[in-house]
């Protein structure tokens, strides 16, 4: 879980980074840049007192008076001192004679550590590595992930799914009208001549897209099925409008299982429900059951169909393509995300990835955190 006040870091640099991450995750639009401006200000005696840092920092995070009320609500839960101290200061003799009066917290505000030292380019270090951690993290194959990351790794896609549902939201509020109304505009500067001031546009509706999720979880998929479910159940929590199916050498629907609160419960059902886990895969069969079962109802002009999936089908090569075809014609948007595409001289040369391909309009891969964040455009409208 992300530390959410300033006593759980271990640097003065380090809680500004994680309040930067808390006021993103009420939406305030800032970002590294951000902390590192206020490093600036705390260096030039803006964190002398917490009144004077609270609007050096308001200054800095917020564009516009609405966003006050999150930010103050923001300031208060990460930097309440409570029993505790803070004094930033670039002198160092100052900083180490205070620093055997002062407990932890205040040192950790200060940026020195808690023997009373002045912090070392080393712990400067260890912060730029542990950043780059979660950089290599999001570009690590999920094949390569530990069982000690696996877990950084869920609260990573956590986070920057919330980020990705934020922006989604902030592209579908930014343009709230469509073309000229030419005949309202007429109408309005008819009285002005020939000079036209006012412009008048239509109201234009965004468009709801649903999603469709079609995942392999065949043997062959087995090093990548687990952390795929695991970000569609992330996925759900966060956007609306998503059906899910999982499927090898059958078709099952699991949208009433992702829509459970705790991935813990959602797993648990699925483990008992989905009796196809590991198995063959037949991937045209599955479509066909799918489009008999389930494309008439769910598929139309406004929804995105997204199959993650290998390829490797053990069935017939022309039902595929007969199948994806009929899907494709159904479907605003046919995405087919790929584990293996990810793999450095991938070719898609098996034969049920050689049958969609003619009928896809996105091909990707779909091999860690990084590559599953580039669904956003896809995403945009849903």
């Amino acid at each position: 879980m992300r530390a959410d006040h300033f006593t759980h870091y271990d640097s003065f640099q380090e809680a500004l980074t994680g309040f930067t991450t808390l006021c993103r995750d009420y939406e305030l639009k800032v970002g590294l840049s951000h902390a590192m401006e206020a490093m600036e200000l705390c260096d030039h005696g803006f964190a002398k007192d917490q009144l004077t840092f609270q609007y050096a920092l308001k200054s800095l995070y917020c564009t516009c008076e609405e966003e006050f009320e999150a930010f103050d609500y923001c300031f208060r839960t990460f930097w309440n001192k409570k029993k505790h101290k803070y004094n930033h200061t670039m002198s160092k003799s100052k900083t180490q004679t205070n620093a055997a009066k002062t407990n932890k917290a205040s040192l950790v505000m200060a940026g020195f550590n808690p023997n009373g030292k002045q912090e070392e380019p080393k712990e400067e270090a260890k912060n730029v590595s542990g950043a780059s951690r979660i950089e290599a993290l999001k570009k690590t194959d999920f094949t390569h992930v530990s069982k000690m990351d696996s877990e950084l790794l869920d609260q990573l896609a956590e986070q920057l799914l919330r980020q990705l549902n934020h922006r989604l939201k902030r592209k579908m509020s930014v343009s709230k009208t469509g073309p000229i109304d030419l005949r309202k505009t007429i109408r309005k500067n008819v009285s002005r001549g020939e000079d036209i001031i006012d412009l008048i546009k239509k109201n234009r509706k965004q468009d709801k897209y649903r999603i469709i999720l079609l995942l392999d979880v065949s043997g062959s998929m087995d090093k990548y099925s687990f952390f795929l479910l695991k970000f569609i159940w992330s996925l759900k929590s966060h956007l609306k409008n998503i059906e899910a199916f999982v499927f090898s050498t059958n078709l099952i629907r699991i949208t009433e299982f992702i829509n459970q609160d705790q991935i813990d419960n959602a797993m648990a059902d699925l483990t008992l429900n989905a009796h196809n886990w590991s198995g063959g895969t037949k991937i045209g069969e599955c479509l066909k059951d799918f489009n008999d079962q389930y494309a008439k109802r769910i598929l139309n002009g406004k929804s995105i169909t997204i199959v993650l999936s290998d390829g490797l089908d053990d069935g017939n090569p022309g039902l595929m393509r007969s199948e994806i075809e009929k899907i494709k014609m159904r479907t605003s948007k046919l995405v087919w995300l790929n584990p293996l595409k990810g793999t450095k001289g991938y070719e898609p040369t098996a034969q049920g990835m050689q049958a969609a391909l003619p009928y896809l309009d996105t091909f990707q891969s779909a091999h860690n955190l990084e590559s599953l964040l580039e669904l956003e455009n896809i995403l945009a409208h849903a």
